[in-house]
């Protein structure tokens, strides 16, 4: 189970790689500025808490910033984490399937605290905001499903093992 769990975290990270490469890449074609989201959801979570952000209004503002993107780390990786842990428990769903749920739980875990916190309400997005949304997570979610699927010891060991025995051993072709 701990590796399982483990190749999930590895898979979730991979994962929020490929959402922030989506993310950047839409933002350079489309021309469309960054969430403000992220640092609106950490004013919230500050203020829920009754903690104070520190420094003057710059420094909290890069502070936001980066406290907003390491949540959203923390959200990829940990969905990670409970892929892997499914998959510890014998869930083995098709490639796809476990993409598209991939995918459903990184925006679920990306979007429920901030609807809850009063931060964003999906059912206002517009068509460009959910394109927005729904194509980095649906990146995040096919890498995350292929890395952990490519970290399997028995499926892609005996996928190049069946390949080895096909051919000919080196012995042969040497002598």
């Amino acid at each position: 189970m701990l590796t399982s769990i483990a190749r999930g975290a590895a898979a979730g990270a991979a994962g929020t790689t490929a959402l922030h490469a989506a993310t950047y890449l839409d933002m350079t074609l489309r021309g469309r500025p960054s969430s403000s989201t992220p640092q609106q959801t950490i004013d919230k979570l500050s203020e829920a808490a009754g903690t104070h952000i520190p420094g003057d209004a710059e420094k909290q503002e890069s502070r936001k910033s980066g406290l907003g993107a390491l949540l959203g780390m923390v959200t990829g990786t940990t969905v990670g984490v409970g892929y892997g842990a499914l998959h510890g428990l014998g869930w083995r769903p098709p490639m796809l399937v476990g993409a598209a749920v991939a995918t459903v739980a990184a925006m679920v875990g990306s979007s429920a605290p901030m609807t809850v916190l009063g931060v964003t309400d999906p059912r206002t997005w517009s068509a460009s905001d959910w394109v927005s949304d729904v194509l980095p997570h649906a990146a995040y979610g096919l890498v995350t499903a292929a890395t952990y699927r490519l970290t399997e010891h028995g499926r892609s060991s005996r996928r190049c093992r069946r390949r080895v025995q096909r051919r000919p051993p080196l012995r042969r072709l040497v002598q």
